[in-house]
């Protein structure tokens, strides 16, 4: 089951994020993530979170059209994106679209990073996404359908990734190793349809990004 996490960072109405919603089967809005799915005219399966930001009565009009709606205190230890991304999981998606999680509040874009550690250690494929980049993360390996001059960058999310081999970029790794205070890994280049990334020990952030 494919599943969309809708969150309240940029309002991203591109059309590669309206494919990403209109294939899920299941739409989840965290808190302002309703203002997102009222702009790409959605209705979400599931509101959730606690909604000092969404607004009444937004969330009252989506709620009105059958959405299933979970809130939590404000005082909480968990962010709404983390909760909606929770839910995706428990309600059995193996593929998560994040939406509305890259913004201007750079400490909920890092943390929404952080969060594809949910998804994996779950066994789920997921991304974030919006317009410009799409970000995943791996501890294995990763296989891309990408098109030709697609520029890809590689980031250590632990202090060291080991044993990282890609094909099809044009500046090749074969067994490197990549740090923590390193540029090295970006801006890397797609030569062919398939890029692939392989690593042997550590956590890696794999974006594909457009000008």
């Amino acid at each position: 089951m494919r599943a969309a996490v809708i969150c309240g960072g940029n309002p991203d109405t591109s059309e590669e994020v309206r494919g990403y919603v209109s294939a899920a089967d299941l739409i989840i809005s965290c808190d302002a993530g309703a203002k997102l799915c009222k702009a790409l005219g959605v209705k979400p399966h599931i509101m959730a979170g606690d909604f000092d930001s969404a607004g009444e009565e937004l969330v009252k009009e989506l709620e009105d059209g059958d959405a299933e709606v979970i809130k939590v205190p404000c005082e909480k230890d968990f962010t709404d994106s983390e909760l909606g991304l929770r839910l995706a999981v428990e309600r059995g998606a193996d593929d998560i679209t994040l939406i509305g999680c890259i913004g201007t509040r750079l400490d909920h874009t890092l943390a929404n990073f952080h969060l594809l550690m949910i998804p994996l250690k779950a066994g789920v494929t997921a991304r974030l996404v919006d317009s410009h980049n799409t970000v995943y993360l791996i501890d294995d390996k990763i296989s891309l359908v990408v098109e030709k001059g697609r520029l890809l960058s590689l980031i250590p999310l632990t202090t060291t990734v080991k044993g990282v081999t890609t094909k099809g970029l044009y500046y090749a790794l074969d067994n490197a190793e990549l740090t923590i205070g390193s540029s090295l890994g970006i801006s890397n280049v797609s030569t062919e349809e398939k890029a692939e990334v392989k690593i042997k020990e550590g956590l890696l952030l794999v974006i594909l990004s457009k000008d």
